[in-house]
């Protein structure tokens, strides 16, 4: 009997619309057009492809002018008509002001003309998760902070600051955030403030977990700083005669609960340790700044510190502290260093007390740190670490080669020798092959001549070239192009694919929702 598409499974049904969704070869609009057109077939594709194209939803006011001041009713009336979009949202997008690139906006926008619609309906949106909000000097911020507070789901806020608003705006309405992002502050003082919320919401909700800083302002010694969390104290009592007896006949009391604070990136924004800061549950730790030692303190902190010892670390430059650190216990799971930069550019003047540090750094590495947390390593990034020989012999390749969970890595290829190019990339390639966790590689292409197309020309067609020997090999990205494993009659190649950059912000933090 031949089965029809109206005779499978709605299981069968979800795994097509899922499999649409992952479509490599497809760009964002493509997905949705055919999404759109999924629901179109018959009755029974109409409902599983709601999920996945109304998940994410962009609510933009400077496109709602028709839609001003509208009373409670035809705001209900629009909710009423919509309820599928609110229901499957999971990410909100929110934008009041002006465009990062449109001027004008600000010029002819009354108060109550979109927002009078905008607002009302956020609250419709009862199981969204996540909410990015591009903040403007203009936006109703006091209304929107309140509709926000009112979502039962919603545990991530993302704040990416075009403005500093003119009203008020306090993050302590939130009290139930579990991941939050301050994005792109470029004003001092606002910025102070902010950072003293995130503290007070740290030491006060034990809910908030994950913390995103990231300024663009220049950094200064006097500028804003990040004040980690203090302990939990007991709060002082006044003995009474009762305390005695209720000593002896109550129950015990529980370990002071304190932030549980895990994940904390702090971009271009100073630190500060105000008595003994408590660190207990960090886990993974961001820092790049633009000063040298870009991350000393924290690092110096963090090894004198007993029970701290982070998964993952995320950093832009090598410090003889962090070596330190690393050697103080094993588990590390992700070692990741940002910024593929000239050394001398990236930490600048090199005082004396460490040009002999720094100078046996790179050694230090392969043979102090790589094998204490063999075991552990899941994802590395080695700019400016990659051996220089990915021989199988070579010491430091052996000793990553011993890196048995490694699943993602990320490593310089030189293309200042174009004539050597494809022996080395082979000789790459072939190495790297015998990672049998290795799911993915970012192939960062270095020359001292500063024009890396000649190189990157040679490099994408060697890897489209190279005969992939067994199932399951690694995706492969050189930051403008990403290759998948594919099967080409009977054989195997890496297939150029569209180059997708992350969806939204939540991802690039990398907040898998």
């Amino acid at each position: 009997m031949r089965t029809t598409l109206t005779s499978l499974a709605p299981e069968l049904i979800e795994e097509i619309c899922a499999k649409v969704q992952e479509s490599y070869s497809s760009t964002l609009a493509e997905i949705k057009r055919d999404l759109r057109n999924l629901r179109l077939v018959c009755q029974q594709t109409r409902t599983p492809p709601e999920h996945y194209l109304f998940r994410d939803i962009t609510l933009d006011a400077r496109k709602k002018r028709a839609l001003s001041f509208l009373t409670a009713s035809q705001v209900q009336e629009a909710i009423a008509k919509d309820m599928t979009i609110f229901r499957n949202a999971r990410v909100l997008r929110l934008q009041f002001g002006s465009a990062e690139s449109t001027k004008g906006w600000n010029q002819i926008k009354m108060d109550g003309m979109s927002d009078a619609f905008v607002v009302p309906i956020l609250s419709a949106f009862r199981s969204v998760k996540s909410v990015e909000w591009r903040v403007e000097g203009a936006d109703p911020c006091p209304q929107i902070l309140d509709a926000l507070s009112t979502l039962p789901e919603m545990t991530t806020l993302i704040l990416h600051f075009n403005r500093v608003p003119f009203h008020d705006f306090t993050l302590l309405k939130l009290p139930r955030l579990k991941r939050l992002a301050i994005l792109n502050t470029l004003e001092q003082n606002f910025t102070k403030t902010l950072l003293q919320e995130i503290t007070e919401l740290l030491e006060t909700h034990t809910t908030l977990t994950h913390v995103a800083i990231d300024t663009k302002f220049p950094f200064s010694p006097d500028g804003p700083r990040f004040r980690f969390p203090k302990p939990p104290s007991a709060p002082a009592s006044v003995p009474t005669e009762g305390d005695a007896l209720e000593a002896t006949t109550g129950d015990e009391p529980g370990p002071l609960q304190g932030p549980a604070l895990q994940s904390l990136r702090l971009h271009g924004c100073g630190f500060v340790f105000k008595a003994r800061p408590y660190l207990s549950t960090l886990t993974t730790l961001e820092v790049q700044n633009e000063d040298y030692p870009s991350n000393r303190t924290i690092w110096a902190s963090l090894y004198h510190v007993e029970n701290v010892k982070l998964k993952s670390i995320v950093v832009d430059s090598l410090h003889p502290f962090l070596i330190q650190y690393l050697q103080s216990y094993s588990g590390l799971e992700k070692l990741i260093f940002t910024e593929p930069k000239d050394r001398a550019e990236l930490i600048g003047p090199i005082p004396p007390q460490h040009q002999a540090e720094l100078g046996s750094m790179d050694a230090d590495f392969y043979t102090k740190i790589v094998p204490l947390h063999q075991d552990s390593l899941q994802s590395l990034s080695l700019y400016h670490l990659s051996p220089s020989d990915w021989r199988p012999s070579d010491s430091k390749t052996a000793a990553l080669l011993r890196c048995s969970k490694l699943s993602t890595l990320s490593i310089d290829f030189s293309c200042n020798n174009l004539s050597t190019l494809p022996v080395r990339l082979k000789r790459v390639l072939s190495t790297l092959l015998k990672f049998e966790a290795l799911r993915f590689l970012a192939i960062n292409l270095v020359t001292s001549g500063g024009d890396t197309s000649l190189g990157r020309w040679g490099v994408e067609g060697g890897i489209m070239d190279y005969p992939v020997p067994r199932e399951g090999a690694f995706k492969i990205s050189t930051g403008t192009c990403f290759f998948v494993p594919t099967l080409d009659g009977d054989r195997r190649r890496w297939r150029k694919v569209p180059f997708k950059a992350a969806p939204d912000m939540a991802i690039q933090l990398g907040w898998v929702l």
